[in-house]
């Protein structure tokens, strides 16, 4: 099993796949690597594709403290099992928090990125952000985990994804702590929704040089597409894509995975 123990203090659980220019994909909060597994399954053919387990999550390290959890510290686990896989620098996407710590990792290690991709994204924590946040804490803080996936689904799935598929809904929910073998921690969970709400990189996405895709559905609830639209309007010469449709969620890679995957890899084909 692969495990790399970085200089940043944690061991990093993490997988690669295929052959080709290397992508790194970061998933979102509380989110573990198998997430990802749609879009490996149509990226490994083009890419040699690298998934990890963020701090807080899956099989690697849990820190306890909140300060160990900040958009600053993900990029650096990233930039770190970078080095330690001998990758002087790679395709990179984020979804979510893993948007955020791209954004970081793209702003403080530039040479590593060969293009980016931010998925449900946003640079600065608004007021409006945090209370949104919160309520996806509140259960967590109360050990009401059943009661956090299922508000958490509220937030980022569609209401024909609920409504219409309720054993995909039931599949997606128990994926995520009751039936996941190596689920996240409270500790990891607070901590994710610590670095969500003090994410903040308004003022230095003027530095990212890289091209870059910014993406966001227009049924987003949880990461509205008013946030991603300031993120591109700030990163010199990124692009801007709305996926729409009733299954246009925050989750759309899972929801719409056909069209989120073709759409992806046309856009990377074109930075090879």
């Amino acid at each position: 099993m692969p495990f790399a123990k970085l200089p940043t203090g944690i061991t990093m659980y993490y997988e690669v796949e295929g052959q080709g220019q290397p992508l790194l994909l970061i998933m979102g909060t509380n989110a573990d690597h198998s997430i990802w597994a749609p879009q490996v399954a149509a990226y490994r053919d083009h890419y040699m594709v690298i998934t990890y387990d963020a701090r807080g999550t899956g099989q690697s390290t849990h820190p306890a403290e909140l300060e160990k959890y900040s958009m600053r510290i993900l990029a650096d686990d990233a930039a770190a099992l970078l080095d330690e896989l001998n990758i002087p620098s790679a395709h990179v996407s984020g979804l979510s928090l893993g948007s955020a710590t791209a954004q970081e990792l793209a702003i403080n290690y530039p040479t590593k990125i060969r293009s980016l991709q931010l998925h449900g994204t946003w640079g600065f924590s608004d007021e409006w952000f945090i209370r949104m946040i919160d309520t996806n804490e509140y259960p967590v803080q109360n050990n009401d985990f059943e009661r956090y996936v299922r508000t958490a689904l509220l937030w980022v799935s569609s209401p024909a994804f609920i409504n219409d598929e309720p054993e995909k809904v039931a599949e997606f929910e128990r994926g995520i702590i009751a039936g996941n073998p190596h689920p996240p921690s409270k500790e990891g969970m607070l901590g994710h929704f610590h670095a969500d709400k003090t994410h903040n990189t308004l003022d230095r996405l003027g530095n990212i040089d890289a091209p870059t895709l910014v993406t966001s559905g227009e049924m987003d609830w949880q990461v509205p597409t008013r946030y991603g639209l300031i993120v591109q309007n700030e990163i010199p010469g990124a692009e801007m894509h709305v996926f729409q449709g009733p299954n246009s969620s925050h989750i759309a890679f899972a929801e719409m995975t056909n069209e989120w995957n073709d759409f992806t890899l046309r856009w990377l084909a074109q930075r090879n």
